[in-house]
């Protein structure tokens, strides 16, 4: 029975560890850019989804200088600059309704499913959300 409950949290603890998030090259949308690189130091800029965890984000960020700089050290992360930025892809989804002037206020048929349909359609658009700003920090490792 231990073999078998330690086998369990095994699998957990791996399936959690491939979860994390690693810093990824700029992709169009999220992702870091190297703006200048040396031996020991570089400038970055990582566009981050707009939200409110800095701890999160500073962990990112070392992260990003590690994968550029090498892993064998924790880096000084000194911020030049954090801009907001609009999201490119936040309004790209398929409006089938009208736009009025250069306001949020649109009208449109409904395209609610029919009682009969098992499709969840809030589901659907909830899942189908992105932010509507990016962060841009721009930063130095040493």
């Amino acid at each position: 029975m231990k073999k078998i409950t330690l086998l369990g949290l095994g699998c957990i603890i791996i399936s959690l560890a491939a979860c994390q998030t690693t810093p990824r090259q700029y992709n169009g949308v999220t992702g870091y850019q190297i703006e200048n690189q040396s031996s020991n130091n570089a400038t970055l800029a990582y566009t981050l989804s707009g939200r409110a965890d800095r701890d999160l984000d500073v962990d990112k960020l070392q992260r990003a200088c590690k994968k550029v700089l090498g892993e064998n050290k924790a880096y000084k992360i000194s911020v030049l600059s954090v801009n907001e930025i609009i999201n490119p892809q936040a309004g790209s989804h398929d409006s089938k309704g009208v736009q009025l002037g250069n306001s949020r206020t649109s009208f449109g048929l409904s395209n609610t499913p029919s009682l009969n349909n098992s499709e969840d359609y809030a589901t659907r658009q909830a899942l189908e959300t992105r932010p509507s700003t990016l962060h841009v920090v721009r930063y130095t490792c040493s």
